[in-house]
């Protein structure tokens, strides 16, 4: 079902595409939704991160996840080892996890209920926080996306009183407080950062400089990433208290290079992935299909996610909802991972 959409202006911020009415279908792989539910989901989506470069990874050239490394050492996290993303590309990537866009089914941004529509409709109040703006040819498809949430706030939107400023990702950290404090018993928060998108250099502050003085600008980038994902688990857990956080990567990167690279190879394909997820419920799902397939596609994001949210899908079941190891590569063509071109 394809519907209207409307160009409107809100407090003084740019114009913008809102969604006119809500979606009607449910993908028919939803049958259920009596479901063990989480009280509150954070999922933090990184940008352009390369897993390799990650000490959680076992990158030894520069400690660029001092915070990670001791959660992972704690037990605090569980850490998936071969990840990778169904997209190079931001655009196609990031529907991926909160829609039922896919690789082959790509109409169905538009015809069926995202992720956050089934999120309340269980419930959840949904938040959208973004350093990243959601217009223009290269973001329109998530930022349509972002804009069923009951709150929503991006660079280039709902931003006159927050002071969100692109590409600065420290600056979500007030807004993602204070609605961390939010009194609805059940919540999912959707957090979009620019993590380690070119240029690097504008991702990082002094502190990552001084604290990695030799190592490349893109290693110190992930170290910013690293301190800001240690932040927002310290907010989550003074002010939320029950939680469970997801962290990975839109996609790779070539270092240096960029990604959404026609013979780019598989570096802008190779994301992390790790959960806070004291259940280990979720973690068991996440591994057992690494386990079984031996590797993690990007595709199985969404349906963690709904199982979090009461729509149980156990690991058999997702492994016969993908039974394709497939990706959108950046010439908008179909590949089998194995496949792509180099």
């Amino acid at each position: 079902m394809l519907f209207a959409i409307l160009i409107s202006s809100h407090s003084g911020d740019p114009l913008y595409v809102t969604p006119v009415v809500r979606h009607i279908v449910r993908d028919p792989s939803i049958t259920r939704q009596n479901g063990e539910k989480i009280h509150n989901i954070v999922f933090v989506m990184g940008e352009s991160s390369l897993a390799t470069h990650y000490g959680i990874y076992g990158y030894k050239s520069s400690n660029t996840t001092p915070v990670l490394d001791k959660y992972k050492e704690q037990g605090k996290i569980c850490v998936i080892q071969n990840s990778h993303s169904a997209a190079d590309m931001t655009r196609s990537s990031v529907p991926m996890t909160f829609s039922f866009f896919s690789p082959k089914q790509q109409d169905t941004l538009l015809s069926e209920k995202n992720i956050i529509e089934l999120a309340q409709d269980q419930g959840y109040k949904t938040f959208w926080i973004s350093s990243q703006d959601g217009t223009g040819p290269y973001a329109r498809n998530y930022g349509y996306i972002s804009e069923f949430s009951n709150y929503v706030t991006r660079g280039d939107l709902n931003n006159t009183e927050n002071g969100i400023r692109s590409a600065q990702d420290d600056t979500l950290l007030p807004v993602i407080k204070q609605k961390f404090s939010d009194t609805a018993p059940y919540k999912l928060y959707v957090i979009h950062i620019y993590g380690s998108h070119q240029n690097y250099d504008d991702k990082i502050t002094l502190q990552d400089v001084k604290e990695l003085p030799q190592a490349i600008t893109y290693d110190q980038s992930i170290h910013h990433t690293d301190r800001l994902l240690g932040e927002i688990m310290d907010m989550a857990k003074q002010e939320l208290g029950d939680y469970t956080l997801i962290y990975t990567s839109d996609h790779g990167e070539i270092v240096g290079v960029g990604h959404g690279i026609q013979y780019g190879g598989y570096d802008q394909y190779n994301v992390p992935f790790l959960m806070y997820d004291p259940s280990k419920k979720y973690c068991n799902i996440a591994e057992e299909f690494e386990e079984k397939r031996g590797y993690y596609s990007s595709l199985v994001n969404k349906y963690i996610l709904l199982s979090m949210l009461g729509y149980p899908f156990s690991e058999p079941e997702i492994e016969k909802l993908i039974p394709d190891d497939i990706i959108l590569h950046s010439d908008s063509k179909v590949y089998d991972y194995k496949s792509i071109p180099q």
